[in-house]
């Protein structure tokens, strides 16, 4: 029996290994060319995943990939959903690669398209006018390219606290600012606190912004200042928009902030059709938990197919 999985990150990928185990057929569907999902640019080691506290995202999803890779299903990628209807007991999807579409059936469907990084509008069209400005954490010029510089960084949780240090000891001069109060951690702001190079402003908002002689103005009601980086670190949110290609009747239930409601099977509102991963509101959102849904999905599918059967 089929089953569509939507991303392959590692709730997708996890999941597709499981259904395997089960003698069901995965078929994998990713809109990028490659495996992995989001970490694999993530430079930081992850300090959350048990037994291997110096890897990276990048290394540990060049891992996972590599096992997918191995995997004997079909992946499908650079490919699009277009659309979903039901069909009989199960689903119709309806895909597009490059000019080629294709009709897929399938007996369940599994989401597991993840997160994004947040930011507004005004902020998207800053970011595709300059690439001195980065949406979210995950970006290498963090890492490789932002030395001696003048950053100004937007958000107050933990990422944006974390990666002020980061490019404090780079030799950077780094302004973070937030529109509230920092909800970071008191780790991280004590340790701000203490580093005269950086500056948390609590408070903080900005008017607007103009990409100007390569650096980024930030104007204020009472001041503009110039900055060489501007980094949007506003949190995440889930890539449910692929719900609205569903027809209407099979809609999965989401909460007021965009993910999908799931049982503790990861079970949605739609019989046969699954969500994992970021994707959910998880208490805890970590590539860990990411692959434990993928499992927890895979075993209700294998369940509910069976007694389907029956």
């Amino acid at each position: 029996m089929n089953v569509a999985i939507i991303g392959a990150g590692p709730a997708g990928m996890s999941c597709a290994n499981t259904l395997l185990t089960f003698g069901l057929v995965p078929i994998v569907i990713e809109r990028s060319d490659h495996a992995g999902g989001a970490q694999r640019t993530n430079f930081h080691p992850n300090l959350w995943l048990l037994g291997a506290p110096e890897e990276t995202g990048m290394q540990m999803t060049e891992r996972l990939s590599r096992h997918f890779a191995e995997l004997p299903l079909e992946f499908l990628r650079n490919t699009e959903v277009m659309a979903v209807h039901p069909a009989g007991k199960g689903f119709t999807l309806e895909l597009k690669r490059g000019e080629a579409l294709r009709s897929l059936q399938t007996d369940a469907v599994v989401l597991a398209t993840g997160m994004r990084p947040r930011a507004t509008p005004k902020l998207l069209k800053l970011a595709g006018e300059s690439e001195r400005v980065i949406i979210g954490p995950l970006s290498l010029a963090i890492r490789d390219d932002i030395r001696a510089s003048r950053v100004l960084i937007l958000g107050g949780g933990d990422n944006a606290l974390d990666h002020a240090l980061f490019l404090s000891e780079r030799g950077n001069t780094v302004t973070v600012c937030t529109r509230g109060e920092f909800s970071a951690r008191l780790q991280f702001r004590e340790a701000c606190a203490r580093q005269p190079s950086v500056t948390l402003r609590r408070e903080c908002r900005p008017i607007g912004f103009r990409v100007e002689a390569g650096q980024i103005l930030a104007e204020w009601p009472d001041a503009a200042q110039a900055f060489d980086w501007l980094l949007v670190m506003y949190g995440y949110e889930p890539n449910t928009e692929i719900v609205e290609r569903f027809d209407r009747a099979i809609r999965p239930r989401r909460t007021k902030q965009g993910h999908i409601v799931v049982d503790l099977w990861q079970r949605s509102s739609v019989p046969g059709v699954y969500a994992a991963g970021d994707i959910t509101d998880s208490p805890q959102p970590s590539v860990a938990t990411a692959i434990a849904q993928g499992l927890a999905a895979a075993r209700a599918v294998e369940r509910d197919l069976s007694q389907a059967r029956q």
